[in-house]
């Protein structure tokens, strides 16, 4: 642990069980919420006796990451949705996505490595403007899932945002099944990913131009030059461990 990475001070209770991470400035902040936090031994717990369901979670959880954010605590809001789950998939709540991480829960994205048939990869660089990891190259295309959304129209929607993938070439893209799990500590919270790998074969002639803003441009890269890019730290720490399994495997390698 660095001294930019605080400790955590507890755990968040949503649902009856454990699921957030909290570092001390956030767990004060929630204890002056007694409206919507309740202190347990461990931590504290949203309150269930004034949820109902779904909706009554996710509006309190919503309402703690406006008053959050009205305190500084939630850098990245986003005003997006997504979905806190179980751990078999069920919908708990959904609420800023931006408060994912100073609340410590775990949020999903889907990541994909967009290759041509030559085994060469678009790798594609974070704009200097991105709130995490600027300038560090990433997948061709990734994003958080939104709310409702499935991964598969997560999928298509990055790539046409961060790409410029049109459909007609983007809906050949394949989520592998590998899901793969990021945790580490940041200066305002955690970061717990579940990161769904997805692989798109491009066609020889198709160039990414991102529509977005959010990607400075693109290479394209032998399986070579993007370990060796890897191993020196290029790569955001989730893109990388989506190309890390991407090379372990090598789509259509001979």
């Amino acid at each position: 642990m660095t001294a930019e990475e605080p400790a955590q001070a507890g755990t968040l209770v949503v649902a009856g069980a454990a699921r957030g991470r909290l570092i001390a400035p956030v767990a004060a902040a929630l204890r002056a919420m007694p409206d919507l936090f309740t202190a347990t031994p461990g931590g504290l717990a949203l309150r269930e006796d004034a949820a109902a369901g779904v909706p009554g979670r996710s509006a309190l959880l919503q309402d703690a990451a406006g008053r959050l954010r009205a305190a500084g605590l939630v850098p990245g809001w986003r005003d997006e949705l997504c979905e806190l789950q179980d751990d078999a998939g069920r919908e708990l709540a959904r609420f800023e996505r931006g408060a994912f991480r100073t609340l410590g829960l775990r949020n999903r994205a889907v990541h994909v490595n967009g290759f041509r048939a030559d085994g060469r990869l678009w790798i594609a660089r974070r704009s200097p403007r991105k709130a995490s990891s600027p300038n560090k190259l990433d997948n061709m295309a990734a994003g958080a899932i939104a709310a409702g959304e499935t991964p598969l129209v997560c999928a298509l929607r990055e790539l046409w945002e961060e790409a410029g993938v049109p459909e007609s070439v983007a809906t050949a893209v394949r989520l592998t099944g590998t899901v793969l799990h990021s945790l580490r500590p940041l200066r305002h919270g955690v970061h717990d990913e579940l990161l769904l790998c997805a692989d798109l074969l491009l066609p020889d002639d198709f160039t990414p131009e991102c529509q977005d803003g959010e990607v400075a441009g693109f290479t394209c890269m032998t399986a070579g030059d993007a370990a060796a890019a890897l191993a020196a730290g290029e790569f955001s720490v989730e893109a990388g461990l989506v190309l890390g399994e991407w090379l372990a495997r090598r789509p259509g390698r001979a």
